[in-house]
């Protein structure tokens, strides 16, 4: 099973900002070059990154992204569900009148342990701010 690399990419690009400084404005080529990619990769993402209040883009020659809160007031969380999909376990399709027993019934025999664990990952990730990602780089 793939799986997606956005957060991650998410979390470095919000580190590059967070280290220039509280109301710096890093272009989406800086950023690029620090994750590796191309600015347009990191356009998109910051967009998303703007619909969830998480950065504010700047437009203009001298333009960019800025961080719309502290460091320490976005948690990785926040950038989970920024750019990640609301559900972490996606199910395939299934049919309720299926004559299969299991095929009839997967979707509600997993859907608790789905959430449970969906929950417990939110609630580790709430625990880290950008701020303590961003400290242990010094």
């Amino acid at each position: 099973m793939l799986s997606s690399s956005r957060f991650a990419v998410a979390i470095h690009a919000l580190s590059v900002i967070a280290n220039k400084g509280a109301n710096a404005v890093v272009c989406s080529n800086y950023i690029a070059s620090s994750v590796d990619t191309n600015p347009v990769v990191i356009r998109r993402l910051m967009s998303e990154l703007e619909r969830a209040a998480l950065v504010h883009s700047i437009a203009g020659r001298a333009g960019g992204f800025k961080l719309a809160r502290s460091p320490d007031a976005i948690s990785l969380a926040d950038i989970y569900a920024a750019v990640e999909d609301a559900s972490m376990f996606r199910l395939h399709k299934t049919d309720e009148n299926a004559q299969c027993p299991i095929a009839a019934q997967i979707a509600q025999a997993i859907k608790r342990p789905f959430a449970e664990a969906h929950a417990a990952l939110t609630k580790s990730l709430e625990g880290t701010s950008l701020k303590d990602v961003v400290a242990s780089f010094h």
